[in-house]
């Protein structure tokens, strides 16, 4: 009996020994760290939350004009005479105000991250992310390299604990954005400003930064990492082969399925990282790549932080914002939605609209989204395909009314074709000159249930 408990213990030593070993280690080397995977749970996601959220809605102001707009920049262009926010700023605040003066004003006293996380799986959201600094500064965890924080000034709260908790609730994913450079930050500039909280450290990127970042990971656990704020230098500046190889193998230890994005560097976009980001710019990714992972990340609005000074002409409408998840999804991409909560912690009602618009759609047609992949042929004048199985999912932008034509798809003999929300199968046939033919009934009316766009159904192989 002593023998075999001992040989049982060493059994389950070597289980340990061999697991430890079998995890696969990653070297801060792009040879090594572009072995690593998307995880499947991303790609098969499709539609996530993101949200900026920081001092920077106090202000909450941009000038309203034809392009992109970001609010969250308020910081930076109140003090750029070129920009129309430093007029503004001055105007409405006057000339003795810093932006650092904002901080205690908000107080996010209506923030309440289980209904967020909530809000996130009624657009259809499978995981969201949240600012954890911006190129403020201002961080949104109890940070010990400085006490500008949100738990040492304004909302005197661990707010990314609280999301963190909230998401996880929900089931959902839960990752996380971080700019690398500060606007004002002395240590990373060389110079001399007051910066409220500051702890002095000798070196931005080994003291400050880089620990920041491994703080996050070890106190949050988080499923991705959203990196910004690059641009000013290369990548071995910034040292994030490191910080990904870090984060790689913490998250090898708990078998946790993670992914970072691109911007390890000035100029590294679209070379590393297991996720491309096409900010704004939907044709940059659409036209993109099938071979890689994208996100095409945009506000509803043209900003990501909120901005008082919207108009509801600004934003996109439900059917233009879900023609773009549906272009996206049908060409290898995902869609981060980003919201702007209000300094007090509400999302706004323009934003809301839409969103919710996607989520009820989604209760119809999620099918043809969740859980696919990119067909052959992505695109056929109106219609979008996706794929699953044995089904392609043929997606009209436009109601075509009693026939739906498709000439890229040959259904198998003998295939049920379905639109989806609509009881039954439906009569098709195809020929060599016309393609596929949907035969929509005509007693049935248009079903409001899918409105926005229609989905078939179709058994390919």
């Amino acid at each position: 009996m002593r023998l075999k408990k001992s040989f049982i213990v060493f059994l389950i030593s070597q289980t340990f020994i061999f697991s430890a070993i079998s995890q696969k280690v990653y070297e801060p080397t792009w040879e090594s760290l572009d072995k690593h995977k998307m995880p499947q749970w991303y790609d098969d996601a499709k539609i996530g939350l993101s949200m900026h959220w920081g001092v920077y809605s106090v202000p909450a102001w941009a000038p309203r004009q034809e392009g992109i707009s970001y609010a969250e920049w308020y910081g930076s262009r109140m003090n750029d005479k070129k920009n129309p926010t430093y007029d503004y700023h001055r105007e409405v605040y006057g000339n003795d105000v810093t932006y650092d003066d904002f901080i205690p004003q908000w107080k996010a006293e209506l923030y309440n991250p289980d209904d967020w996380a909530k809000f996130a799986k009624k657009m259809g959201a499978k995981y969201m992310f949240i600012t954890s600094k911006h190129h403020d500064g201002f961080c949104l965890w109890p940070s010990k390299y400085t006490n500008r924080n949100a738990k040492k000034m304004g909302p005197e709260k661990d707010i990314l604990g609280e999301y963190f908790k909230a998401a996880r609730n929900e089931g959902l994913k839960v990752g996380l954005y971080y700019s690398l450079y500060e606007w004002y930050n002395p240590i990373y500039t060389g110079k001399e400003i007051p910066y409220a909280g500051l702890k002095r450290v000798n070196n931005y990127v080994d003291d400050f930064m880089i620990p920041q970042i491994k703080e996050l990971i070890d106190l949050y656990h988080p499923d991705f990492f959203y990196f910004d704020g690059e641009w000013d230098h290369p990548e071995p500046f910034w040292k994030m082969k490191e910080v990904v190889a870090y984060y790689y193998n913490e998250a090898a230890k708990r078998n946790q399925e993670v992914f970072v994005n691109d911007r390890f560097g000035k100029g590294e976009r679209g070379k590393h990282g297991d996720l491309y980001n096409v900010e704004y710019d939907f044709d940059k990714g659409s036209e993109g790549s099938l071979t890689h992972k994208w996100s095409f990340w945009q506000g509803i609005a043209k900003t990501f932080g909120y901005n008082q000074d919207t108009d509801p002409e600004d934003c996109l409408t439900p059917k233009q914002f879900i023609d773009k998840v549906i272009k996206g999804v049908s060409q290898n991409g995902n869609f981060d939605i980003n919201v702007g909560p209000t300094a007090e912690g509400e999302i706004p009602e323009y934003e809301q609209y839409p969103l919710l618009g996607l989520g009820e759609w989604l209760l119809v047609n999620g099918e043809a989204i969740y859980g696919t992949h990119y067909w052959k042929v992505q695109e056929e004048g109106d219609i979008c395909y996706t794929a699953k199985d044995q089904h392609v999912y043929a997606i009209f932008l436009k109601w075509q009314g009693e026939t739906f034509n498709l000439k890229s798809v040959k259904p198998v003999e003998g295939s049920k074709i379905t639109m989806l929300g609509v009881p039954g199968e439906l009569k098709w046939d195809w020929t060599e000159d016309n393609g596929l033919t949907i035969y929509y009934p005509k007693q049935k009316s248009r079903p409001t249930s899918c409105s926005y766009a229609w989905a078939f159904k179709i058994k390919v192989s």
